[in-house]
């Protein structure tokens, strides 16, 4: 029993040692590698991609800075930003471990590289220049594939006849007879043009057929030449009927005009000589008659007339604009006479008819009763000739809105004037109302 007890304490104690050994090993080649960080690299599954498996070199300058630890196909959802449609695509997920020294930026680039000779891929990264670092969760987009492996994949998809995007592609489109928008075919369109222009130019200079242009270019030039000889036929001096002959006629019956001309100023030299001296004397009694500088002239006459006439318009300015001072200045007075005249022709009316109607009143002394009438009716009179003042205010603001198209400024002095002529016959209305209510006894 003592024996089986101590074997067990031994097994315990080996198995805490072989333990407690391998996590010093495993803390001691931490410390001595440095501490490491995991990032996350997508890359565009393409058939240029190098092969990466776990354990593939991460290098940044040339020198390895870690390793892959983990590769996978992830089908990824995209969305186009113009369109909004989604689309699916593979990409190959790789996360990787290098020392946590080296601070990614947020313009890092990761490249994957095949060796030439073919084998596992590396990783290589340029750690970038701007300012601010990467996330530890953010997911870096990997670049295209490089090396020569990458460059040589890139060299067959250009040199892929059936991609029409590829270079030879297109080159083969360029060098397509039958496409309407190739080189070849509209060089060969532009040699057909050439042919077919040469094939017209060969039938138009066929001096045989009429239709050419050569044959046409004859006919003119024969034309020219008929047109050239009837010209010399026609400047034929010795035949009476061509132009020529007719010219020599014609100069010949112009001197004869001439002669005769010449004989009449000669018969006629003394009544020519009268005549023209008879114009030159009109001329000048017109110039004299025109000269400003005489005071006798006709011209002269029309100034002083003028001016005589512009000095009535200037009296005649002065009177309307005296005229125009008097009426303003005196406007208020006018009115007031204007006023004082109507009152008293309304005045004198109204006495007339009572008269006519009244005459003995002319003779006979009234009576109480009659003072008493008389009263009431002065009393009616007044009211009238408020009334008819009423209606003298109407005319007048009728014609004073005439006056200023219907919009009578508040400020005007013949509208303040008529607002008062207005109270004033108000007060006189009541005056005249009170008196005729008093005199009828009506409280």
């Amino acid at each position: 029993m003592p024996q089986e007890r101590n074997a067990l304490r031994v097994g315990v104690v080996t198995i805490f040692i072989v333990a407690a050994f391998f996590l010093i090993l495993i803390w001691i080649s931490q410390h001595i590698g440095g501490e490491m960080q995991t990032i996350t690299i997508r890359f565009k599954s393409t058939p240029d991609m190098p092969t990466l498996v776990p354990g593939s070199a991460v290098l940044v300058g040339g020198h390895r800075v870690g390793k892959v630890v983990g590769v996978a196909l992830e089908p990824i959802e995209l969305s186009d930003p113009q369109t909004g449609k989604t689309t699916q695509a593979v990409y190959l997920v790789v996360e990787a471990e290098i020392h946590r020294t080296l601070a990614l930026k947020t313009d890092c680039k990761v490249f994957a590289e095949g060796p030439p000779l073919g084998g596992d891929g590396i990783v290589k990264i340029d750690l970038g220049s701007a300012p601010d670092p990467i996330k530890d969760d953010h997911i870096i987009e990997g670049s295209a594939p490089a090396g020569l492996g990458a460059a040589l994949a890139s060299l067959q998809s250009e040199l892929d006849g059936d991609d029409p995007s590829s270079l030879l592609g297109q080159i083969k489109a360029q060098l397509e007879p039958e496409g309407n928008n190739s080189l070849l075919a509209k060089l060969l369109k532009s040699l057909d043009d050439i042919n077919q222009m040469t094939g017209t130019l060969a039938r138009e200079l066929k001096p045989d057929q009429k239709a050419a242009l050569l044959a046409k270019i004859h006919e003119v030039m024969d034309n020219i030449n008929s047109t050239t000889g009837a010209l010399r036929q026609e400047f034929d001096a010795q035949k009476p009927t061509v132009m020529l002959a007719k010219v020599h006629l014609a100069m010949d019956s112009v001197n004869d005009g001439l002669a005769a001309i010449s004989r009449i100023l000669k018969t006629n030299e003394a009544p020519l000589s009268r005549t023209i001296h008879h114009v030159e004397t009109t001329a000048e009694n017109i110039a004299n008659e025109t000269d400003p500088a005489r005071a006798d002239s006709l011209i002269a006459h029309f100034k002083e007339a003028s001016r005589r006439l512009n000095a009535s318009l200037a009296d005649i300015n002065k009177v309307t604009d005296t005229t125009r001072q008097v009426v303003v200045l005196n406007r208020e007075n006018i009115n007031k006479l204007l006023l004082n005249f109507k009152e008293s022709s309304d005045h004198i009316k109204t006495g007339v008819k009572y008269v006519l109607r009244h005459p003995w009143r002319l003779m006979n002394e009234p009576s109480l009763t009659e003072i008493k009438q008389q009263a009431i009716f002065d009393a009616a009179r007044n009211f009238s000739e408020a009334a008819t003042r009423i209606d003298d205010a109407t005319a007048q603001l009728r014609a004073l809105a005439e006056l200023h198209d219907g919009d009578i400024p508040a400020d005007n002095p013949d509208l303040t004037r008529i607002q008062a002529d207005l109270n004033q016959t108000r007060q006189q209305y009541r005056k005249a109302e009170t008196a005729l209510w008093r005199l009828l006894d009506v409280e």
